[in-house]
């Protein structure tokens, strides 16, 4: 069932160009987050999140096992999501885009798309977490 509709989706050429077009911004988001990362302008707490997030997603160990389709890299991507929405929040808009490569509409898009996925993990959860990062 999920294979289907993978293909079925894969078939069509706008969302072919769709991700093509992700694919090619992979470079500018890992610029975006080394940039980040060396900016003083961002707080420890943010950039240590954002490393833990990025570490937690490359990693092999994982609360969803990556080998299962579509709901494997859930968890990174939630993750993932935060972590970035947390320095977005912390720095604002101006300073990503200071250190954004690709083009404007893209960042626009992808902060958009962060936000929402983001905005999926339970409120407690965020709130949660947003009490912790905030913290000292």
């Amino acid at each position: 069932m999920i294979r289907d509709w993978l293909e079925a989706r894969l078939a069509d050429e706008r969302t072919r160009a769709l991700i093509r077009e992700a694919v090619m911004l992979v470079p500018n988001v890992g610029k975006l987050v080394a940039r980040l990362a060396g900016d003083p302008r961002v707080p420890a707490r943010a950039k240590i999140f954002a490393g833990i997030a990025t570490a937690y997603a490359l990693s092999p160990i994982d609360v969803v096992p990556d080998f299962i389709p579509v709901l494997g890299k859930t968890d990174d991507i939630l993750l993932m999501a935060l972590a970035l929405r947390h320095v977005i929040e912390e720095v604002g808009v101006a300073v990503v885009r200071e250190h954004w490569d690709g083009p404007d509409q893209a960042l626009t898009v992808m902060i958009d798309l962060i936000s929402a996925v983001a905005d999926t993990v339970p409120r407690p959860i965020r709130m949660a977490l947003n009490r912790y990062l905030r913290a000292g």
